[in-house]
């Protein structure tokens, strides 16, 4: 090949190159693409309600009231220094009731008390029979009961007085008076804010004891004392306990009954300012003597008196 046959190659080479070119295949632009959006088909399935349901109302249990029968209910406690001692409790026909704590003299025991605590009990149980040795056991005359509202009767013995008592302890007789105290406050069908005290001779002081020391610890709440021939012989002085009650305000009330010839209760019931003092005359009777039927001033309607007065609303 001569030097002149090049460049006319050379403008071949470019003149088929150019003609390939525009013979290539154009693609062309196919547009907009189109994407398919999902349709939603009703569910066949229904949807789930929403439902609330209350929570359960709490109904607290109703602890049934029981009366207990009125036949009388031996109890049995114990004594701070560990003497086993044994009482009777008649319940009220009403719960919860008041309670009045019955304690005897040194003559006897509990049984001194049985006729009188029928009485005060008011449920039918009270034979009215004639005792031609023991007045304050010949139920045949005492008066009605004249109640405002059921009571409750609790008698116990205190140590070494089974039949009566063979010794004088008057320190075990105080700690005798406590445990009864408290026995009461626990008792079924008690009410232990309104309990009262009765006692003779040395129950009197007892009686007045356990009211005043009930109120200072708290266990419960006593609305006063009726005395029979007290004389301070559990060696504290009644008028000092006398005090306790009738200072408070308003003054819870006590009793104090006694015979002129009976020298020791005529000075224990002597000179104590807001006591209700009841003299019998110029006899010799001590204790449960005094209940006497005819009297002009009834030893049973006043203690009567004195429930009734002691629990309608005095010392709230």
């Amino acid at each position: 090949m001569n030097k002149r046959q090049i460049p006319f190659l050379f403008i071949i080479f470019v003149v088929c190159l150019s003609a390939c070119s525009g013979n290539q295949d154009t693609i062309d632009d196919p547009g907009p693409i189109l994407t398919t959006q999902p349709t939603d088909v009703p569910s066949t399935t229904p949807e789930p309600t929403l439902t609330f349901t209350p929570a359960p109302t709490f109904t607290p249990s109703v602890t049934p009231i029981v009366i207990l029968d009125p036949e009388p209910i031996e109890v049995n406690f114990i004594t701070e220094d560990g003497v086993e001692l044994e009482g009777l409790y008649y319940p009220a026909a009403e719960n919860p009731a008041p309670l009045i704590i019955l304690v005897h003299w040194a003559r006897g025991d509990m049984t001194e008390w049985e006729q009188i605590a029928f009485w005060l009990q008011d449920r039918g149980l009270l034979v009215r029979s004639p005792d031609y040795n023991n007045s304050w056991k010949s139920s045949d005359w005492f008066p009605d009961y004249k109640s405002e509202e059921p009571l409750g009767v609790l008698v116990f013995t205190m140590r070494d007085c089974q039949g009566g008592c063979q010794t004088y302890s008057p320190a075990g007789w105080l700690l005798d008076i406590e445990a009864v105290m408290l026995k009461a406050a626990l008792l079924q069908g008690v009410d232990k804010d309104r309990i009262i005290t009765a006692g003779t001779s040395i129950g009197a002081d007892g009686a007045l004891y356990g009211c005043t020391w009930m109120n200072q610890v708290g266990i419960g709440s006593c609305k006063g004392s009726f005395s029979l021939s007290p004389a301070s012989l559990l060696t504290l002085p009644y008028d000092e306990l006398a005090n306790q009650l009738i200072g408070k305000e308003p003054p819870l009330p006590v009793y104090c009954l006694f015979g002129l010839r009976d020298d020791a209760s005529v000075e224990t019931c002597s000179d104590i300012a807001g006591l209700i003092p009841v003299d019998y005359g110029y006899i010799e009777n001590h204790g449960f003597e005094l209940i006497q039927p005819g009297q002009s001033n009834d030893p049973l309607v006043l203690l009567n008196e004195f429930i009734n007065i002691s629990l309608t609303g005095v010392g709230e």
